[in-house]
C-alpha cells in the first residue's frame, strides 16, 4: 500500500483555461515551475522520511500530470510511516514536506506568469 498526496488548488481550472489561451510560452514557463517546485518537495520529504534501509526515501516521487502535481512514496509501507497505526506514531514526512514548499510552489508558479506577461510586453 503507498500513499500520495495531489496538490490541488482552489481555482487551478480557472488558471488553467485562462493560461490555455496564452501563448505555449507561458504554458511551459508555468508547467516547468510546477516540476521545479515538485522535485524540490519531494527532496524535502526524502530527508524528513525516516531511513532504515532507504528503501522508503528511494521510493518517493514527484510528478506533475495535467497541471496537478503529484508528490507520494510507494513503499509498500510508507503510509504507516507518514499516517502511523496504533503501535508507531506517525512521521508525516510527506505532508510536511508539502505545507513547508507550497508557498513556495504558488510564488513560482506567480513569477512565471508575471515573467511571461514581461517577456510579451516588451
Amino acid at each position: 500500500m503507498s500513499v500520495e498526496y495531489e496538490v490541488k488548488v482552489d481555482g487551478i481550472e480557472e488558471l488553467k483555461t485562462k493560461i490555455e489561451r496564452l501563448d505555449l510560452t507561458l504554458q511551459a514557463k508555468v508547467h516547468d515551475r510546477i516540476k521545479e517546485k515538485a522535485e524540490t518537495i519531494k527532496t524535502v520529504a526524502q530527508t524528513l522520511a525516516p531511513i532504515k534501509t532507504g528503501r522508503l526515501r528511494n521510493s518517493i516521487y514527484a510528478q506533475v500530470e495535467d497541471w496537478v502535481a503529484k508528490v507520494g512514496a510507494s513503499a509498500s509501507y510508507a503510509v504507516y510511516q507518514e499516517f502511523g497505526t496504533r503501535f508507531i506514531p506517525p512521521v508525516r514526512f510527506l505532508s510536511r514536506a508539502i505545507e513547508m514548499r507550497a508557498q513556495g510552489m504558488i510564488n513560482a508558479i506567480s513569477q512565471a506568469v508575471d515573467e511571461a506577461i514581461r517577456e510579451a510586453s516588451t
